[in-house]
Formats: structure tokens, C-alpha cells, sequence
């Protein structure tokens, strides 16, 4: 990692060590005999495939990984001499409960998502098989637009993506063909399309724009400000 990420982490490492008070060693050695007995029952090292207490949802060892985080992300880190590598299945590891900018949906989920929550929203339509790295790219933008929003101290639009691939049926409901497409909807309304690949400092002043009164950016000059209705869309009616 470079020096930028290697000093998020020791942040993120810094936060969760301060969250957690000092925690005295046990001096006594009959109490931390005790104290060991107990992790080990708990958490067996060593466990016979064939008990049948073995719990269903273990990870290989006896036990969850889920017991120890609440979200499980890892990246495969390619070796000299691996010629097996696959970058498809690349992992992350992330801190439990980082705050993702962009939340994925579903068909299910996207009335509550546009109709229950009436506050600002801005939807990203990708599909993976059409324009890979442009849908990649703007993915991204997206996401640093969105910190550039929360380092003004403002909160920003939530942002929800729609994976065109999965998701046909409200794929055509909302009318997109071209991927990737930015659609920027307050209560109700599409107040714009964005099918342009922009930077994130573009995104954060169109967000700036349509959702806290600020002037026109350069890149909406001459485009009309339109106002669609809302799709309604059920996964019932698929």
C-alpha cells in the first residue's frame, strides 16, 4: 500500500484501539490457567470434522469468521511465482463497519429507497459487460465526491447503485440504455440524467447544485434542468 493508505489504517487502528479501555494482564497464574481453559472451549484450536456439534456456518476451523467481524472482505495478493493468480477474485480487508458512500440495491429494496426516504438521492445504473472501466471509474469519482460533500461539513446525498445486469426489470423502468448513467432524483423527481464520465469535483458541485442552492457548474451549462417523475417499481411484477 502507499504511505496515504498505510496512514488511514494506522488511523482506523488508532480509533478502534481508543475505543477499547486498558485491560490489566492477569498477574495470577491459577486465574489466567482458568481464563485460557475458557478460550479454549469457546474457540477450539483443534476440532473432529466429524462432531456433531460442529457448527453449519464454520469457516474451516470450527468457527465463524462472522463471530469476529461484522463484514469480510480480503484481497488475493499475487506472488512471483503464482501463475494460478485470479484478479476476478481480488478481496479487501476493511474495518467492520466503515461507512460505505455507495450502497448497492436491489429491485426490493428500491421503493423504500426512493419513496419512504424523500431526501436527496443520487443512483448509479452500471452494468459490468458494457464499458467495464468507465462504470468502474465513475464509481469511484462518485464515492470521492461524496468525501469532498462530507469534508464541507454537509451531509451529503445518499448515493445508491443498481447493478443493470441483476436488476433488468427496473433497469428499463428508469429508462437506461447507456451505462453508465448518474441519476440525480430529489423527492420524487429525476432532476437530471448524467451519462458523461465526470471527475469527482464535478460530481460534488452538480451534488452542490441541484441539493443545497449552490451556482451552476460549468459542465451543466446549456443542459435543461428536467423534472421526471419517479419510476414506481416492484420485483413482484417481474
Amino acid at each position: 500500500m502507499d504511505d496515504e493508505e498505510r496512514q488511514e489504517w494506522r488511523k482506523k487502528i488508532r480509533e478502534v484501539i481508543s475505543k477499547n479501555p486498558a485491560v490489566d494482564e492477569e498477574a495470577d497464574p491459577d486465574e489466567r490457567r482458568k481464563k485460557m481453559q475458557k478460550l479454549l472451549v469457546d474457540y477450539p484450536l483443534v476440532v473432529d470434522e466429524d462432531d456433531p456439534n460442529w457448527p453449519e456456518d464454520a469457516d474451516g476451523w470450527g468457527f465463524s469468521l462472522g463471530q469476529f467481524f461484522n463484514k469480510i472482505t480480503i484481497k488475493n495478493v499475487k506472488k512471483d511465482d503464482d501463475d494460478n493468480y485470479d484478479s476476478e477474485n481480488e478481496i479487501v480487508w476493511q474495518d467492520d463497519d466503515y461507512i460505505r458512500p455507495i450502497k448497492d440495491i436491489t429491485s426490493a429494496e428500491w421503493e423504500e429507497a426512493v419513496f419512504k426516504d424523500i431526501s436527496p438521492l443520487v443512483v448509479l445504473v452500471h452494468n459490468r459487460y458494457k464499458r467495464p472501466k468507465e462504470n468502474e471509474k465513475i464509481r469511484n469519482e462518485l464515492e470521492n465526491a461524496v468525501h469532498i460533500i462530507w469534508n464541507c461539513r454537509l451531509p451529503s446525498p445518499r448515493c445508491v447503485a443498481i447493478d443493470a445486469v441483476k436488476e433488468l426489470g427496473l433497469v428499463s423502468a428508469l429508462q437506461v440504455s447507456v451505462f453508465p448513467e448518474l441519476i440525480f432524483i430529489k423527492a420524487g423527481k429525476i432532476l437530471h440524467r448524467e451519462k458523461a464520465i465526470r471527475t469527482a469535483d464535478e460530481l460534488s458541485r452538480m451534488m452542490a447544485f441541484f441539493y443545497f442552492g449552490a451556482a451552476m457548474p460549468p459542465c451543466l451549462s446549456g443542459i435543461k434542468n428536467i423534472e421526471e417523475d419517479v419510476p414506481s417499481y416492484s420485483s413482484n411484477l417481474q
